[in-house]
């Protein structure tokens, strides 16, 4: 197994466990009941959240300020990608949980942007694989990982309504957000001017 993949398989195997431990851990100690399950949830959320805000700014961080840590977060950024994707498992397992263990609850139906989400995740997950990553060539691979980058963003940091734009759930994803597509902004503009 070439050694990226096995780097990949580690890291996706750690933090589905890391995800699930301490969300049991914490569900033990608080209690099983719906609203611990769903403050759960919400934190396992976040924490793929921060990974995914670290994915998205570290290459703009890195046409900014080039330093040696943007530099060490720019090579990193694949696994903590594939990290993103490990937590975002763990959040599914905790949702599915949800609904399955609360008998008064049915499971949502269809839902086109949380179901392609989903599906997004885990083909840029599939293509971080070495084979994978090569038999869909740098183009369709770039479109892919693009297009996913932005899906997550419609996911963590549009609001759903105007009123959620003053709660504190939503904020604490719109406002990192917001400043991460400031970041993304700034580096592309960057680019554009003549002799950078």
């Amino acid at each position: 197994m070439p050694n990226n993949d096995k780097k990949n398989w580690d890291v996706v195997l750690a933090v589905t466990a890391l995800v699930g431990a301490v969300s049991a851990l914490w569900l033990i100690n608080a209690g099983i009941n719906d609203d611990n399950i769903r403050t759960a949830t919400r934190h396992s959320a976040f924490f793929a959240f921060v990974l995914y805000l670290v994915v998205l700014v570290a290459r703009p961080l890195q046409q900014l300020l080039r330093a040696n840590w943007t530099a060490v977060l720019l090579r990193n950024r694949r696994l903590v990608g594939v990290a993103f994707a490990a937590a975002m498992t763990g959040h599914l397992g905790l949702i599915i949980y949800r609904f399955t263990s609360q008998a008064e609850l049915d499971f949502p139906g269809p839902n086109f942007i949380g179901y392609g989400a989903y599906t997004m995740f885990y083909l840029m997950l599939i293509t971080s694989f070495d084979a994978p990553k090569k038999a869909i060539g740098p183009k369709a691979w770039k479109i892919l990982h693009r297009t996913g980058l932005i899906w997550a963003g419609f996911i963590f940091g549009l609001p759903r309504s105007l009123e959620s734009l003053t709660d504190p759930d939503y904020l604490k994803f719109g406002i990192p957000f917001a400043i991460a597509l400031l970041i993304r902004i700034t580096a592309w503009q960057r680019s554009r001017r003549p002799g950078e």
